[in-house]
């Protein structure tokens, strides 16, 4: 797996400007981000497509809903992503990426704060990826 960028890197605000113009793998990176980190029903051009809201789980007990609910937002919010992005037709580069539930990590720290880890595979070159958020007041 490649080095994971940190979470200032894939939140540029240049990252939204230069779209296209950055490496394939970041760019992903960064759209995987968005959709985790997002409140639903907040995505820019299409409320419909839905990201994961993570925020919503914020200060909840770890639960039923942290371990199985979560992962299932989270990949729910990348398939509706895969729908919308460019496939690798006529010249376009191929943003779609595989991910399942299983590839969904929720994880505790000895202090109670929870990180988001998401494993995924580009269909552009097949390497596993993965990009890590942390969610929490304490992080």
């Amino acid at each position: 797996m490649s080095e994971q960028p940190s979470i200032d890197t894939l939140s540029d605000f240049d990252m939204f400007f230069y779209y296209g113009l950055n490496p394939l793998d970041l760019e992903t990176r960064h759209d995987i981000m968005l959709n985790i980190m997002q409140p639903k029903r907040s995505l820019l051009g299409n409320r419909s497509l839905d990201a994961a809201g993570v925020k919503d789980y914020e200060n909840t007990p770890a639960s039923v809903n942290l371990q199985f609910k979560l992962p299932y937002d989270i990949v729910e919010s990348i398939s509706k992503r895969n729908q919308y992005v460019t496939n690798g037709e006529n010249g376009t580069r191929d943003r779609r990426v595989a991910i399942s539930q299983s590839s969904v990590r929720v994880e505790f720290d000895t202090k109670g704060n929870v990180s988001i880890t998401v494993g995924y595979i580009p269909l552009t070159n097949f390497k596993q990826s993965e990009v890590s958020v942390p969610l929490g007041i304490g992080v």
